[in-house]
């Protein structure tokens, strides 16, 4: 595939509000704590009513979203021509507990503000709210690949459209009645801006055959948050970005296949 251009970064995870943090924690010696807290939610695209009746998984992948928009020269949040795509393998799995929680009550007593924030595209559709924008976004869901295949798509549609594109991959933790169906024991979103022109950092990417072995991370606690979520299997290629290393990188894929990717970092 084409290579695009990486053009801004966001991350939230835990003791992680934003890619500044995380560029420098992935670039240092110093080993990574993953059981601190996760940052207060609080994106400021959103105005306070708002916020109060979005969830904790619409702020957090709000909060990252607009963390990549920080500063942008290239594109801003609320361009026609700015598509985005949202990836979480689970959704809000907090509201659904809560949604199912009160069928079993007297009366039935389902919130429609938790129901309409339950569908999967209810962060994209807060997003368009809080930017004011009215661009094409897509939502993907695709379990233990969901990042490696929401890039795809994100990649795609910037080679095939030549616009750009906004991937914000998400999850949160799940209450305890779901863990043993679904193992995220860590939280955190990831956003990546992608343009079709050059940047100093440009991105391609194939599809492996069988027996692709996933890049895994040299720290112990970020190999930890790595197997902890999902959209966590961006990690090795946000390192190698923070160490402005280019790098062959391979991510889980569908069908045991493997995604391979090839940063290119530019003088």
């Amino acid at each position: 595939m084409k290579a695009v251009g990486i053009a801004g970064l966001g991350m939230v995870a835990p003791g992680i509000e934003s890619w500044e943090i995380g560029s420098k924690l992935l670039m240092s010696d110093s080993p990574y704590d993953i059981s601190v807290e996760l940052p207060a939610l609080k994106p400021s695209s959103l105005s306070a009513n708002e916020r109060r009746r979005t969830t904790d998984t619409i702020k957090l992948a709000l909060q990252c979203a607009q963390d990549a928009m920080l500063d942008q020269s290239m594109v801003q949040a609320s361009d026609p021509d700015l598509t985005s795509v949202f990836a979480s393998s689970s959704g809000d799995l907090n509201i659904v507990d809560k949604i199912l929680t009160a069928l079993i009550l007297p009366g039935k007593p389902v919130s429609p503000t938790q129901f309409h924030n339950s569908v999967h595209n209810a962060p994209a559709g807060y997003w368009s709210i809080a930017t004011g924008s009215r661009a094409a976004t897509t939502s993907i869901a695709a379990g233990d690949e969901t990042f490696s295949i929401g890039l795809l798509e994100a990649m795609s549609q910037v080679v095939v459209d030549e616009h750009p594109v906004l991937l914000i991959a998400y999850d949160l933790v799940p209450p305890p009645v779901f863990l043993s169906q679904k193992q995220i024991t860590a939280s955190i979103a990831v956003a990546m801006l992608l343009v079709p022109e050059p940047t100093r950092y440009s991105l391609s990417a194939g599809i492996k055959d069988r027996g692709a072995t996933a890049t895994t991370m040299y720290d112990a606690g970020f190999e930890q948050l790595r197997q902890a979520n999902p959209a966590a299997q961006c990690l090795p290629l946000l390192q190698s970005i923070a160490q402005m290393q280019s790098a062959t990188i391979s991510l889980p894929y569908q069908h045991g296949q493997g995604l391979e990717l090839r940063l290119q970092c530019n003088d």
